[in-house]
């Protein structure tokens, strides 16, 4: 085989990715044969050895593969340990892809990092900056100027209004809606934190906080919290 394309993890959003992977081939691979690209899962735990018809390697067995070059993304809804995994392949060969399905628009003045996932139906405005290993999922929108930083999780449906800051390794629940900040004051959401399935954020969050409801609040109760 020339090439080999490891998607980690097995779970849930790796199914999803996998099942679209063969649409976005033609567009990674232009000059290939794509007979000769082999295609698995990566998962540690590796409770299968097939899942829908495609092996489920382990890592150590991913990198033992003979094949010219191996490329990679990460599935893994959570963000932390999508970071761990990507520490770990760092000191291998294999190098990260990044994939943009069909139905996706991603304006042109607008950044796409390394090893990002997006999904059908996501809407990327202008002057956007996403981070790399960042998943912005099924028929999101992210307005102008906003910074998406690494490892972030993006749920389905999710509207994220302009001037917004979402900080490494966010999680923002599905059809939640962030409104918009301004140039001199753009919203926040702290490293580390969480907003809850369709919240409506109104606030900043600071960092490793979790924020629910609408409008959002801190729901572990910080009466203490100023940070909006």
């Amino acid at each position: 085989m020339k090439k080999v394309l490891g998607i980690y993890g097995a779970g849930g959003f790796g199914c999803e990715v996998m099942a679209l992977l063969s649409s976005a081939l033609p567009t990674l691979f232009p000059k290939d044969d794509l007979s000769e690209i082999f295609v698995c899962f990566i998962d540690d735990e590796k409770n299968n050895t097939n899942i829908n018809g495609v092996d489920v390697l382990s890592a150590t067995d991913f990198h033992l593969l003979e094949s010219s070059e191996h490329f990679y993304t990460i599935a893994i809804s959570d963000s932390t340990s999508r970071k761990l995994v990507f520490e770990r392949m760092l000191k291998s060969r294999a190098k990260p892809i990044t994939l943009v399905f069909d139905d996706v628009l991603v304006m042109k003045d607008s950044k796409i990092g390394n090893g990002s996932i997006l999904m059908p139906g996501a809407k990327i405005s202008s002057s956007v900056i996403v981070g790399e290993f960042v998943h912005i999922n099924f028929n999101t929108y992210i307005a102008h100027d906003c910074v998406i930083e690494n490892f972030v999780t993006v749920s389905p449906g999710v509207i994220c209004c302009g001037n917004v800051i979402i900080g490494e390794s966010a999680f923002i629940g599905a059809g939640s809606v962030i409104k918009q900040g301004t140039p001199n004051k753009p919203r926040l959401i702290g490293a580390g934190s969480k907003l809850g399935i369709a919240s409506n954020l109104i606030s900043n969050i600071p960092i490793n906080q979790t924020y629910a409801g609408n409008p959002a609040r801190n729901i572990y109760g910080d009466q203490n919290d100023k940070s909006s």
